[in-house]
């Protein structure tokens, strides 16, 4: 029997270095500033000089908003937007090369005066070179406020639906509340057009979004308003189907409560089967979150679920008991989770069409999080399979509100799960799933889907049992796609993410689809996950779905046991060490395997870090040290040195697989309107062996003090290389340019005799944070975790005392 040891603390330098943020963006004048700035100044008079009938037509003057484009790899940073008079709204990506910028002066004065010293029309002690960087100036057009799905599906004439009306925020809430007010009795006093108006709205730091029934008539008024950021169709929840198993429940005792502080997960759903006898006893609260009249949203608590039989409370079960096949093996059920409902949907599995979820899901997260303080892991395997990240988009609505919760509730440390959604493949046959399995997974269809992008949440994927078909087990034409355990899911959804962030984070099991003949069987018993019925009576407890619904919760459940285990421990360090427990599945597709670049990004794509497990997360064992450090905190712009012991003889000597890994995790505030970086403070580390502190020390301190410097890190990293050797950097998988895109990062060497030089002294880990857009003084530090590992596969080398020692920790460590 494996040791089950506390993890040890991660020793670090109290020495900090301030870094010197460089504005970024290289510029290069230009030799035709005269006619330039004319160009410019004429555009400016064509977006501002427009006829009054174009203006707002539900009676406000809204702020002037417009596009800035930019020259190729230029940046127009946020210090250059307020120097020359306007203010930022958005960020488009760098394909795009733009921003939108808003002047609270309809005559852009203080723009215009800018321009004209720029193009020498008046003099002026400053030539206002910057503005070198602008290409063009031009309006906002319709077709760049329609959404996705509004695209998919344009309204047909006389169509009345409800839609989702997004505004460009200008950062004061009253404004925006005006905003909509007027709406509302605009569309209201369309006589013509009866029965449009404003049903509900959010205000939000950020987003402001209205949703709004209308008719395709006024669709066109709306997109011709500055104000509008987009209007799309409503989203749809993408649901598994399932089916039913028969086993009694007199084979099991009865269930007795978790502890009363141990943690729970709220599972925002369908709602739950409160008299389930698997639930009852382990349900701490359920609420139905309903539509303003009553009307859609009825009932009571109960999981509202016929469409699909009972997702809510198939997920819900998976959040309690994790493993629901291994409780029934055991003929066990005995609860370590509590159970928290938020039911968001009617029995069609629909949200209200006048409802925003935006809304429902605020006031679920502020009920339940402010009423219970053993809340703290959130469980959403809802999804919109229209809504399917591609490269170089911007952040999904929902997404973002779901990381600005996140933030506004950090010092309650709540963490939210999502399921990554499931990708429905539709091949000529099919038959073409078997033999195309796994290479179309890579499709660009098949990316994971909204709100699954969401970057301080967990993403999880799902992973095949690698179990058969229990009907027909010999019929040669009945089998499952998948087969091994393992791969992954024949429906599973991929990365990356937002900005490239690993996405999904995680793997778990959520089941295989069984292939009979030409036939998709989705719910297959034998290959499927068993979870708890909705619909109990007559000993039907249990039933099997399949779904990366089912493998959300696996992990909902484990972050929940880490949170009972370490209570005082923050988000950031449950996220890291999940991370540092997931490790790949033995078996892995060919297609998935190698050591390339393109390889390694496949692997990413679908696995992420991998399959977490408990122990592994909670425990050290004799051949495997956990070192760590919780709520850390930094200043934006400075950097930190960790220390990781040297490692013992026979670490190296004695045979076997050797592994070092370091996982950050941190939680910055985010902007779905900049697509220049969605995080407002970003983070990275990196490990270095064969040199002293002092050294990397220096070397960082002097990067920072050259003012003409960009890519601070890589500069130190160069220096550092040319003076003291190639080997002093380790190479981790990922590298460093994959991994620190996202909130949670980690990276892993396996030593063998060829890749590991070694002097026999302490390994460092440097942890460094920038400022992306976070202003300075309303944002200057930044909480983190870190977590490293240091593992041999042979039980008989005993790192962990070795390791306490040198640490000179004999205690255990309080989790701050």
């Amino acid at each position: 029997m494996m040791s089950k040891l506390e993890h040890l603390e991660l020793p670090k330098t109290e020495i900090e270095y301030t870094r010197k943020l460089n504005g970024g963006g290289t510029s290069h004048k230009r030799t035709n500033r005269s006619s330039h700035g004319t160009k410019l100044l004429n555009q400016l008079d064509s977006i501002s000089n427009r006829p009054e009938k174009e203006y707002s037509p539900f009676g406000i003057n809204p702020k002037l908003i417009f596009k800035i484009k930019l020259r190729k790899d230029f940046n127009f940073s946020d210090e250059k937007v307020i120097k020359s008079g306007l203010n930022l709204v958005a960020k488009e990506t760098k394909l795009k090369q733009a921003i939108i910028v808003f002047s609270s002066d309809d005559n852009l004065k203080i723009f215009r005066e800018k321009l004209q010293a720029y193009s020498g029309l008046v003099k002026d002690s400053y030539e206002y070179g910057y503005l070198d960087d602008i290409e063009d100036l031009v309006s906002l057009e319709a077709r760049d406020k329609i959404g996705r799905l509004l695209q998919l599906k344009p309204l047909e004439k006389d169509e009345l639906v409800p839609l989702d009306l997004e505004l460009w925020h200008t950062g004061n809430k009253t404004e925006m509340k005006d905003y909509i007010e007027n709406l509302d009795s605009f569309l209201k006093d369309f006589k013509e057009y009866p029965n449009m108006k404003v049903t509900d709205k959010y205000i939000g730091n950020y987003i402001c979004v209205a949703r709004i029934k209308i008719r395709q008539e006024v669709l066109e008024i709306l997109l011709a308003e500055d104000a509008v950021k987009e209007i799309d169709r409503r989203s749809k929840p993408a649901f598994e189907s399932y089916q039913e198993i028969n086993i009694p429940l007199s084979k099991f005792p009865n269930v007795i409560s978790p502890p009363v502080n141990n943690t729970g997960v709220l599972v925002i759903d369908s709602g739950v089967q409160r008299g389930h006898p698997l639930i009852k006893n382990t349900l701490g609260d359920a609420e139905v979150f309903r539509d303003p009249e009553g009307t859609l949203i009825n009932g009571n608590e109960d999981d509202c679920d016929r469409k699909t039989g009972g997702h809510g409370t198939g997920v819900s079960g998976i959040a309690i008991y994790g493993d629901i096949n291994k409780c029934i093996k055991n003929q066990s059920f005995q609860p370590e989770v509590w159970l928290f409902s938020a039911r968001v949907t009617n029995e069609n599995n629909e949200y209200d069409p006048d409802l925003l979820l935006d809304n429902q899901l605020e006031k679920a997260v502020d009920y339940f999080v402010g009423t219970y303080p053993n809340c703290k892991v959130i469980n959403i395997s809802l999804g919109d399979s229209n809504l399917i990240y591609q490269d170089g988009q911007k952040q999904f609505r929902l997404a973002a509100k779901i990381d600005e919760l996140a933030y506004r509730w950090r010092n309650y440390n709540i963490l939210f799960v999502i399921s990554a959604g499931n990708f429905q493949y539709q091949p000529e046959s099919n038959e073409l799933l078997k033999t195309q399995y796994p290479q179309y997974l890579l499709d660009e269809k098949a990316k994971i889907i909204e709100p699954a992008t969401a970057a301080i949440a967990l993403t999880v994927g799902s992973l095949s049992m690698g179990k058969g078909s229990m009907t027909y087990s010999e019929d040669a034409c009945r089998n499952t796609i998948a087969q091994i355990e393992g791969y992954p899911s024949p429906f599973t959804r991929i990365g990356f993410g937002v900005d490239g962030m690993i996405k999904p984070e995680f793997v778990d099991f959520g089941g295989d689809l069984v292939l009979d003949r030409t036939n998709i069987i989705p719910n297959e018993p034998g290959a499927s996950i068993v979870t708890l019925n909705k619909d109990f009576q007559a000993n039907l407890l249990f039933k099997t779905f399949c779904g990366t619904s089912f493998s959300a919760p696996r992990v909902a459940n484990l972050a929940a046991q880490l949170f009972t285990k370490f209570p005082d421990a923050t988000s950031n360090l449950i996220r890291a060490l999940i991370a540092d427990s997931a490790q790949l599945p033995q078996e892995i597709p060919n297609v998935f395997q190698g050591t390339t670049s393109k390889q390694e990004q496949n692997r990413l794509q679908i696995y992420g870090y991998g399959q977490p497990n408990f122990d592994r997360s909670a425990y050290s064992t004799k051949n495997q040290v956990v070192l760590l450090e919780d709520n850390g905190i930094i200043p934006v712009g400075k950097f930190r040195i960790y220390e990781i012991p040297a490692l013992p003889d026979n670490f190296l000597k004695i045979k076997g697989k050797r592994k070092i890994s370091v996982t950050l995790a941190f939680d910055p505030p985010t902007r779905h309107t900049r697509g220049d970086s969605y995080l407002g403070i970003t983070m990275e580390f990196r490990l270095f062996k064969n040199i002293d502190k002092e050294i990397l020390q220096t070397a960082f301190l002097k990067a920072t003090q050259d003012e003409g410097t960009e890519n601070l890190t890589e500069i130190s990293i160069k220096n550092l290389k040319e003076e003291h050797g190639k080997n002093i950097d380790v190479n981790l998988s990922p590298t460093n340019k994959l991994r620190k895109k996202g909130t949670l990062q980690k990276g892993v060497i396996t030593i063998s005799k060829n890749n590991w030089k070694y002097n026999k002294k302490p390994l460092y880990i440097v942890v460094i944070c920038n400022r992306k857009w976070a202003k300075k003084d309303e944002i200057d530090t930044q909480r983190y975790a870190l977590v490293a590992s240091v593992t041999h596969s042979k039980e008989e080398v005993d790192l962990y005392n070795q390791i306490r020692h040198q640490t000179r920790i004999s205690q255990r460590v309080r989790i701050k």
